[in-house]
């Protein structure tokens, strides 16, 4: 992934999809800066852990 949030953002849900697809059961994510940039990047993140 990118070190830009958006771009990141961008990549993120097309990756989850392609995870997805793969029946991948597990994902390690490297904890995300707290800046209020990464916000919709982080939400994403929990809304695919839920």
């Amino acid at each position: 992934m990118p070190d830009d949030a958006a771009a990141t953002a961008q990549q993120l849900f097309a990756v989850l999809r392609e995870f997805d697809a793969l029946g991948v059961k597990l994902i390690w994510v490297q904890t995300v800066p707290q800046d209020a940039h990464w916000d919709g990047v982080r939400d994403r993140l929990q809304r695919a852990a839920a």
